[in-house]
């Protein structure tokens, strides 16, 4: 039987993950300078929006929200906006942002360089214009690219939760489950996606965010899927590696404001719901094909964040 007794001595990270710290320590730096978000609707944006006009939490919600329907609309990849939602925020810090109409202009062109550079699919300019029901034409949004691209003095890749996700998740246990993995993969990319929407989660880094969503997504895991053992493994492989804390204010804070967020989320239930279904309908083809990692492969329209459309 596996010795549950945890001890640092007893934690030993896989050989082939130890480049996990030297790239977590790289995406830590980019998000304390480079990518840095600061309280814009609060700080900057009062002073220098036109008479009689206002942007708040819930009209950046409003705005994200499009982001998101124009990638379901496309068959485009989510995880665009959350890059997207990134250059919307840092564009809004950098002076750029006068009015609600400079910042729907703003949005639209984050979205259409975000997916440029993120999505297999292109989108073709004109039908992006189009979706934004004719408020501008191709120029303006190619003036703003330029205008954006060079006030990002071309940094256009922002390490977002789910980029801090994939390598946190590097540091599991090699003897955790792929149930388990794949229950922490979509759930953390579920709540990912409901605090891009949400003004309030623009204080935290997207590194705490990640680590929050992970912890929040385990707590949804019963013992014998992922035992404890494994648990306090992982949060001693992330201290030891790459100094995030478990117990740190900003990882607190935001697992508490995104328990707030989550509690009675019809759509997160369903997730947790569909996740179930697949992962007996996986073990019921994993006992008939002695095939577990092939049978937990599921992506494309099959996924259970499909159902979280409803959110946005």
């Amino acid at each position: 039987m596996m010795d549950t007794e945890c001890t640092p001595s007893s934690f030993v990270i896989p050989e082939q993950d130890h480049n996990v710290g030297e790239i977590i320590a790289n995406m830590l730096r980019q998000e304390r300078t480079t990518y840095k978000r600061e309280d814009y609707l609060t700080l900057l944006l009062p002073s220098k929006l036109n008479d009689d006009e206002t942007i708040d939490a819930s009209w950046r919600q409003r705005i994200v929200e499009w982001m998101y329907g124009v990638v379901d609309h496309c068959n485009l990849r989510r995880e665009s906006v959350s890059v997207a939602t990134y250059f919307l925020d840092l564009a809004s810090c950098h002076d750029l942002v006068r009015s609600r109409k400079d910042f729907q202009l703003v949005a639209m062109t984050s979205l259409m360089l975000s997916i440029k550079l993120n999505d297999s699919t292109m989108v073709k300019l004109d039908s992006m214009v189009r979706l934004g029901r004719g408020l501008f034409n191709e120029a303006d949004v190619i003036g703003m690219e330029s205008k954006m691209l060079k006030a990002f003095t071309w940094h256009v890749h922002p390490p977002t939760p789910v980029c801090f996700m994939r390598q946190l998740l590097r540091l599991l246990p090699p003897e955790s489950t792929p149930v388990a993995r794949y229950i922490i993969v979509e759930v953390t990319r579920f709540v990912s996606e409901v605090s891009a929407c949400l003004y309030k989660f623009v204080k935290y880094p997207a590194s705490s965010m990640a680590f929050a969503a992970i912890i929040i997504s385990m707590e949804r895991i019963d013992e014998a899927t992922l035992p404890l053992w494994q648990r306090h493994q992982f949060l001693y492989n992330v201290a030891s590696t790459t100094g995030l804390e478990s117990t740190s204010w900003d990882v607190l804070h935001a697992a508490e404001d995104l328990r707030i967020s989550l509690d009675n989320n019809v759509n997160l239930q369903d997730l947790m719901q569909t996740i179930d279904a697949q992962c007996i309908r996986a073990n019921q083809t994993i006992a008939a094909k002695e095939s577990k990692d092939h049978a937990m492969e599921i992506s494309g329209p099959n996924s259970p964040r499909e159902v979280s459309a409803g959110v946005f």
